[in-house]
């Protein structure tokens, strides 16, 4: 297998490519039959979207090598139980995701961090969730200062529970569709429409909370 993390792209593509499904199907199913050369292509077909994908949401590279590696080895004792419900993509998506979910909240503690995962640039991915934060809760001034704007946005992000995180770089990082997103997370649709909102929401809320400034304490005796 070669190593997590070597390949990336140059574009935030759609996690998960329709075009994709059946080749990586027909791996899983001959994995499922014993053949380990089999699940060893599907891992370097998938290893970097997943590194990828795990990398924003914990926002630490070697801890996100360390996931990646360890969905393959769960996918690949658990591969027995996989029926079809879903491509072996999204399952193995949704055991990276729940994996960087679980080992965010056992490490609690706000990460303040940048999400050049596939070193896309950090402005062109911060910019993905600044377009879901234009509402009249934020001044123009707030939105215009791009620079500044960009690292508050990641710092926002790396203040916000676990799955709201994974739910916005999944939505409007990765692009990912809702349905994709419903079933990494296995819940239902409109669930995930209603957290996603609620994510939304709170992402905006810490913006604000980071671009409120403090009144100053230097005023006039008597004032």
């Amino acid at each position: 297998m070669s190593s997590v993390g070597g390949r990336t792209s140059t574009s935030s593509p759609r996690v998960i490519p329709e075009s994709t499904d059946t080749r990586e199907m027909d791996l899983f199913r001959r994995a499922q039959t014993g053949d380990r050369g089999a699940f060893g292509q599907l891992a370097i077909r998938l290893q970097d979207r997943l590194y990828n994908a795990i990398l924003r949401v914990i926002g630490d590279r070697e801890e996100a090598r360390e996931l990646t590696q360890e969905v393959f080895v769960k996918a690949l004792t658990k591969i027995e139980s996989f029926r079809g419900e879903s491509q072996p993509a999204t399952w193995m998506f949704r055991i990276g995701i729940n994996l960087a979910i679980s080992h965010l909240r056992k490490n609690r503690r706000h990460r303040s961090f940048s999400l050049d995962a596939s070193r896309n640039g950090t402005q062109d991915q911060a910019s993905a969730l600044l377009g879901q934060l234009k509402s009249p809760g934020l001044s123009p001034d707030q939105v215009i200062q791009e620079r500044e704007t960009h690292q508050q946005v990641l710092t926002a992000l790396g203040q916000l529970d676990a799955e709201y995180r994974a739910i916005l770089v999944m939505r409007d990082i990765e692009n990912m569709d809702y349905q994709q997103i419903a079933d990494v997370l296995n819940i239902p649709l409109g669930t995930l429409k209603s957290k996603l909102f609620r994510a939304r929401l709170a992402l905006r809320e810490q913006m604000i909370l980071l671009n409120t400034k403090p009144e100053t304490t230097n005023r006039p005796s008597g004032s």
